[in-house]
């Protein structure tokens, strides 16, 4: 039995109009989640949640935090629905380190920050913590630098700005990548494919939408992989 576990942290938001990656017409509720990896030696909190769930986001992470436990945070983008919450977490949660990716902005914090480098299509490995292995997967998929979390004991992949559709359609989920139609993707599809099935993945957590678990790991990651061939040129 695995010694690490992931707690999803959150809120829901109205997804309409008012919402960047909402496709046309869609009128719906849908989660925002950060996630909080917790092994023997240390804490991972994986993005910050929006700045509308800071109450909540905040009340999570009081009930898990353990004080004999390091934390570090991560973030999978440095856009706003993934640092935003920031401050007010290291305001009130000692923070040993911020790692980001990218290099457009760069996130202000009082830990000490580290800038990871992976190549897009590639992964790396980091120890956060003591022992605590994470690998961090580029994706093809990305608008921005971006990070895929796989946690390996729990078989969880965290995959940011993808996997986001939920009970809809696969193409739902591609809304803010308008660039695929006007490119070849097949290369982006079977990238996605790959990091489902070289891995033990047996949930997948997106930075908003529900996740899946189970059967639902390959099913999803076939039917993203098939919208994302479908909208492209190739």
């Amino acid at each position: 039995m695995s010694s690490v576990t992931v707690h999803r942290i959150g809120g829901e938001i109205e997804l309409d109009d008012r919402v960047s990656w909402c496709p046309p017409g869609v009128r719906a509720s849908q989660p925002v989640s950060c996630y909080l990896i917790v092994g023997e030696t240390g804490m991972l909190l994986v993005d910050t949640g929006i700045r509308a769930h800071e109450i909540e986001v905040l009340a999570a992470l009081r009930e898990l935090y353990d004080d004999a436990l390091p934390l570090s945070m991560l973030l999978t983008r440095t856009e706003m629905e993934c640092c935003l919450n920031l401050p007010a977490i290291e305001k009130r949660f000692p923070i040993e380190a911020v790692y980001y990716t990218g290099g457009i902005t760069v996130p202000r914090s009082r830990a000490e920050v580290r800038r990871v480098s992976v190549e897009p299509g590639s992964s790396q490995w980091i120890e956060p913590h003591p022992g605590m292995r994470i690998e961090l997967i580029s994706p093809l998929m990305r608008l921005l630098p971006t990070l895929w979390v796989h946690e390996p004991e729990t078989g969880t992949l965290l995959t940011s700005d993808a996997f986001t559709h939920g009970d809809g359609p696969a193409e739902n989920g591609l809304a803010k990548f308008r660039w695929f139609s006007r490119a070849e993707t097949g290369g982006i599809a079977a990238h996605v494919r790959e990091v489902v099935a070289d891995r033990r993945i047996v949930a997948i957590g997106p930075g908003y939408g529900r996740p899946f678990q189970g059967e639902e790991v390959a099913v999803q990651a076939a039917a993203l992989a098939d919208a994302i061939e479908r909208i492209g040129l190739s």
